[in-house]
C-alpha cells in the first residue's frame, strides 16, 4: 500500500483490505521513495511552450535572414 507521512501519522492512499477490522494488529514496512535517481544533483529543464511550435524552430528569424545570404 502507498501513503505519505503527515506529522506523526501515515495517511494511506488506498483503502485497507476488507478482511482487516479496527483493532487488528498488522506488521508495517516503510520504504522511503527516493525522488533522486542519480548520484548527482539534477534540475528540471524549463521549455517554453513557444519553442514547441515547429515554425518557431525551423523558420529563421527576420534578423538572421541577412546573415544567411551567401556572397558569391
Amino acid at each position: 500500500m502507498k501513503g505519505y507521512i503527515k506529522g506523526k501519522n501515515i495517511i494511506l492512499l488506498e483503502n485497507i483490505p476488507k478482511n482487516l477490522k479496527e483493532g487488528d494488529e498488522v506488521d508495517i514496512s516503510i520504504t522511503p521513495i527516493s525522488e533522486e535517481d542519480y548520484p548527482f544533483p539534477t534540475f528540471e529543464l524549463g521549455i517554453k511552450d513557444e519553442y514547441l511550435n515547429r515554425e518557431k524552430i525551423y523558420e529563421p528569424e527576420e534578423d538572421a535572414g541577412s546573415e544567411n545570404v551567401s556572397h558569391q
